[in-house]
């Protein structure tokens, strides 16, 4: 979504087979059809996620500009929900506030469906996003998952119930209920010697009565079948629901039951197996083996046996485990993590084991920070981003735990290329300006400030960054610190360059390229590169040609951040020296680079430049077809052109309009605007779109008992469209249209839209 006008449907894999949930599923259909908010219910464990992925994945036709999933369970800030959100649908945050503006204006009027996930934790933050973005979105669709109502105005709740269970009565058809199906499935599944009789009919019906029909604990029970008869299961549970019912009317019957079925498979495993449990609920998200030797071992629970032990809770079903690239990745279930947290804070574990978390990516980013300027720079950014949520977590506990607080501001000092680079400048300066206030006599604070004015200066606010930078500046001169005093100087430079006052932006950012030098010369190639900027903006090609090119020679082992820049800079250098060639390959190399940064800005500036070397080659239609892709990549950020690139544009731009005249240019200007990200970069690179598919034959040469009206009709319903807006789109009255419906209705036998919806997507496939 961030691309723009892309259509993208992000939707889990299911692992395994969906069972039941029809009139759910078609509620869901119907009530989106007729409300813009609608809040799946109830408890913990009762298949909200699973029923919702699967909603999402069906009306993706209903939702042409794309569906969008944002999983907020491991989000235990309430701030960081937009953010999150952002992230979803690949919104970069460059200004480091008003993340839901920006949000909303990529979304714009487009028909997007939102799915927010587990929302229960940051109920009032995710209602706020909700009501803004839905206030400014007429077309955006919500569908969300929680224990609780978001109780926004306009909300529409279903509460979904357990899985259908037979009666006892008729037991002997207790297989084809949904409780009884799902627990066959996945026994079978788990133990593929397992199999149905006649005699264990009852017995199975029964264990989904005591289970009240929750999928979780229907499925940790499946398990068991493993190594117990169902009549044995059956006895084990009567135990276990007398041990641990629990009183009180505030407490749900379901919840006593969910908790009861935990504390059962609790108690079937051994010590290892508990500690390991607890102690790895602190995850915010998935871990992998690294991580739970670091997090989960000590003399109770060493190396050696937790391998053992995490073997056992995969087996289990306390935690799932998937592939990801060479190494597994394991997870446990939302349920399953609050329980064993809770085991966590009885244990009195809690504060070492959360601290020893603290320490595990204490350590990753300090690792990381090391090869922010070298090649592995890419690779260093995924890897954080891959336990952003496990940083978040622990700075959440540094922030919340006292004595904790210096090693807090230190992982947020580390990550100051991060924070920027993956569009997370607002959570890095709210971390900053937190931990900076908490640790007033911390040795880096003069660093710690001068990131903090960094960030401000990213989010195109330089009277921030100013004085936070000038304050750093002067307490590194006290202290001594050469490498702040070159940080604080480069980037008051880079201050400087935005306020347009260029002869201090040269000298600053010079003076910090001599400081920077005999530190590491890659630090020194970042000023060069700006320093190259500056001069571009002066006209001064010689200048700008020296100092892109000594950023090269200085980082040739760098960071390929830094590279990309200084090709971009040098590209534009030899397009105003007229060589068209040179000038079309060094900015496509550094597109190519842009992208593997996953650089935003930096692959707008480089279509922008291609669309002028289009146009000083007198290739005027692709050079307005670069153009509106260079503005839809803005916009997607969202940000605005820099004024100076503006400047620096005009001039082929205005070359363009004359050669093709305004009608001819504004249609092809419009061609570029509506690409998606994807399908810019390889209109830029001149490589084949991937988006673009092989022409299929219309649905009206197809057999249908539908004339071609009605088939265009029933396209439009399944895109969501009213009586009203089909009438407006065929320029035909209400009343026709709504008399297509029903005809529609009549000819195929259906009862409602939703049927109609269904049936076209059955046609289509």
């Amino acid at each position: 979504m961030g691309a723009g006008h892309a259509v993208a449907h992000q939707v889990s894999a299911e692992r395994n087979s969906f069972v039941g949930r029809r009139t759910e599923l078609a509620e869901v259909r119907r009530r989106l059809s007729t409300c813009r908010l609608l809040t799946l219910v109830g408890p913990g464990g009762v298949g909200k996620t699973r029923l919702a992925l699967r909603a999402v994945a069906d009306l993706r036709r209903m939702f042409p500009d794309g569906t969008f999933t944002v999983d907020l369970t491991a989000v235990h800030s309430p701030g960081l929900v937009a953010q999150q959100v952002a992230a979803a649908i690949r919104v970069r945050d460059p200004s480091g506030q008003r993340v839901l503006d920006h949000v909303a204006q990529v979304i714009a009027d487009r028909r997007v469906l939102l799915l927010l996930d587990n929302c229960e934790h940051v109920r009032d933050s995710t209602a706020t996003v909700v009501h803004a973005l839905l206030s400014a979105c007429p077309h955006l669709c919500v569908l969300g998952t929680s224990r609780l109502p978001l109780d926004v105005d306009g909300e529409s709740l279903l509460v979904v119930p357990p899985l259908s269970l037979a009666q006892l009565d008729t037991a002997q058809h207790g297989e084809d209920c949904e409780a009884v199906q799902l627990l066959k499935e996945r026994a079978q599944a788990a133990a593929p010697t397992w199999h149905l009789t006649s005699d264990t009919g009852v017995p199975l019906l029964e264990i989904c009565r005591r289970l009240d029909g929750l999928p979780l604990a229907i499925e940790l029970a499946a398990v068991r079948l493993r190594t117990l008869s169902p009549e044995e299961i059956l006895d084990r549970l009567d135990d276990r629901f007398r041990l641990l019912r629990r009183s009180g009317v505030t407490i749900p019957e379901r919840h006593r039951t969910l908790v009861a079925t935990m504390q059962w498979s609790h108690d079937l495993l051994d010590e290892p197996e508990r500690v390991l449990w607890r102690r790895a609920s602190v995850f915010a998200d998935s871990f992998d083996v690294t991580a739970a030797e670091s997090v989960c071992t000590d003399d109770t629970l060493p190396p050696g046996s937790m391998l053992d032990a995490l073997v056992k809770l995969v087996d289990a079903s306390i935690v799932d485990v998937t592939a990801e690239g060479n190494s597994s990745r394991f997870r446990m279930l939302d349920s399953v993590q609050a329980f064993g947290q809770d085991l966590l804070t009885a244990s009195g574990e809690d504060p070492a084991v959360r601290e020893r978390h603290r320490m595990w990516c204490s350590a990753m980013t300090a690792t990381a920070t090391l090869q922010f300027l070298g090649p592995a720079q890419v690779a260093a950014f995924d890897r954080i981003a891959r336990h952003h949520h496990e940083i978040s977590a622990a700075l959440d506990f540094c922030v919340s735990t006292a004595g904790q607080e210096s090693a807090g501001l230190t992982i947020a000092i580390d990550l100051w290329l991060y924070w920027e680079a993956r569009g997370r400048l607002t959570e890095g300066r709210r971390r900053l300006d937190a931990l900076v206030a908490a640790c007033p006599e911390h040795p880096r604070r003069a660093r710690a400030l001068a990131v903090a004015g960094y960030l401000a200066l990213a989010g195109t606010e330089p009277a921030l960054a100013v004085p936070l930078l000038t304050e750093a500046q002067l307490l590194a001169l006290a202290d001594g610190d050469v490498p702040v005093v070159a940080m604080a100087t480069q980037y008051l430079g880079q201050a400087a360059l935005f306020d347009g006052d260029l002869d201090r932006a040269d000298a600053l950012l010079r003076e910090a390229a001599d400081l920077h030098l005999p530190l590491d010369e890659r630090l020194s190639a970042f000023c060069w590169a700006d320093i190259g900027v500056v001069a571009l903006v002066q006209g001064r090609l010689d200048t700008a040609l020296e100092a892109f090119t000594r950023s090269l020679a200085q980082n040739v082992n760098g960071n390929p951040w830094s590279r990309s820049h200084a090709l971009w800079g040098l590209g534009l250098v030899q397009l105003g020296n007229h060589d068209n060639q040179a000038a079309f390959h060094l900015e496509q190399e550094s597109l190519v680079i842009m992208q593997a940064v996953d650089d935003s800005s930096g692959s707008a500036l480089c279509v922008g430049a291609l669309a002028c070397v289009a146009a000083n080659r007198q290739q005027w239609e692709h050079a307005a077809r670069l153009s509106g892709a260079e503005q839809m990549l803005w916009q997607s950020i969202p940000a605005q052109i820099p004024a100076p690139v503006v400047a620096l544009h005009h001039d082929y731009e205005e070359a363009t309009r004359q050669a093709l005249g305004q009608r001819r240019w504004a249609t092809c200007f419009d061609e570029g605007s509506r690409l998606d990200r994807t399908a810019a970069i390889a209109l830029a690179l001149g490589q084949p779109s991937p988006n673009q598919a092989a022409p299929q034959p219309s649905t009206a040469t197809l057999a249908s008992p539908l004339t071609a009206r009605q088939l265009e009709v029933a396209d439009m319903v399944t895109a969501g469209m009213t009586d009203r807006q089909i009438a407006a789109r065929l320029v035909i009255s209400p009343r026709t249209a709504e008399s297509h419906v029903e005809n529609i209705l009549t000819r195929l036998g259906l009862r409602n839209r939703a049927e109609i919806a269904a049936w076209t997507a059955r046609r289509s496939s």
